[in-house]
């Protein structure tokens, strides 16, 4: 069931991959181009550098992340132990987290097999 909600986000202008880690930086799943290999690392890299700067300025939680430039990356903390990750090149972000807020209450408690 989550591998089919991750593979709506490829129907998104722009957007070539989209994964599921847990608190853990474990890969729970992803769905993206034949051959290629999910950004886990890069996930956990950019959420635990953007958690350690929401903490250290004291400003709140931390309850997404936009990265803006030749590829774009959103990468949403669905509940503290799943975080989703998009990535892709020439889409419009905020249409991507439109996509995410339709869907979050489904990303969120669907089951991990």
């Amino acid at each position: 069931m989550l591998q089919r909600l991750l593979a709506e986000f490829l129907k998104l202008e722009g957007l070539h991959q989209a994964l599921v880690i847990d608190d853990r930086g474990r890969l729970v799943s992803s769905v993206g181009a034949s051959g290629s290999l999910p950004l886990t690392q890069q996930t956990v890299e950019l959420t635990s550098a953007a958690l350690d700067a929401s903490m250290q300025t004291a400003y709140g939680d931390l309850h997404e992340v936009w990265i803006e430039g030749q590829s774009q990356t959103l990468v949403d903390v669905l509940t503290p132990h799943r975080i989703l990750m998009l990535q892709g090149d020439g889409g419009q972000l905020a249409r991507w987290r439109h996509s995410v807020d339709q869907l979050r209450k489904q990303l969120a408690t669907t089951p991990e097999f």
